[in-house]
């Protein structure tokens, strides 16, 4: 893991653990309260991005190593290559805008300290590792016995409470808020 000029906010977990809604309320949330520059990087497993049919699609069906859209509001870059992690934060590094915050979805061999969203305790037992600091997603919304940690790890609603997740990972970068 190298020093970088952005901070990642690295959330995994099982398909319907709760990822999404949280990753949303924490973007919502800096949204409204940071004029931060915020990045997603997701790591899809299964599809493509690109729509079949399209022209870009056919273009890297032809070969193309890369194609990219521009619309009145959005540009897509499709490399037709597996880049490693640590290649694409270089990349984000140099590119023309710079993120504060990259908050990444999936990526289980991050070195990042990590928040990990389950559905029960069955599901954090069999994902939790050295790098897990939160425990959140749909686990996080219920009720339990010991309700504000597993093991010493702080169980956060996301939903409810996206500034706890801001300030247990990086206290000093986000302590304004």
């Amino acid at each position: 893991m190298l020093n970088r000029d952005f901070k990642v906010i690295s959330f995994i977990g099982f398909s319907k653990s709760g990822k999404t809604n949280s990753i949303l309320s924490v973007i919502h949330y800096l949204a409204k309260n940071t004029d931060y520059k915020i990045f997603v990087l997701k790591n899809i497993h299964i599809h493509s991005l690109d729509l079949k049919g399209k022209d870009s699609f056919q273009f890297s069906e032809a070969g193309a190593n890369c194609v990219i859209t521009k619309s009145n509001n959005q540009t897509t870059f499709f490399l037709n290559y597996v880049i490693n992690t640590e290649d694409i934060f270089d990349w984000i590094e140099k590119a023309p805008i710079k993120p504060d915050i990259i908050i990444a979805e999936g990526f289980r061999d991050f070195e990042y300290d990590k928040i990990l969203c389950a559905k029960d305790f069955k599901e954090v037992e069999e994902q939790i590792d050295d790098t897990i600091k939160i425990i959140s997603g749909l686990i996080a919304t219920k009720k339990h016995e010991n309700n504000d940690n597993y093991k010493g790890i702080p169980i956060i609603n996301a939903l409810e409470k996206p500034e706890f997740i801001l300030k247990i990972l990086y206290p000093k970068f986000f302590q304004a808020l």
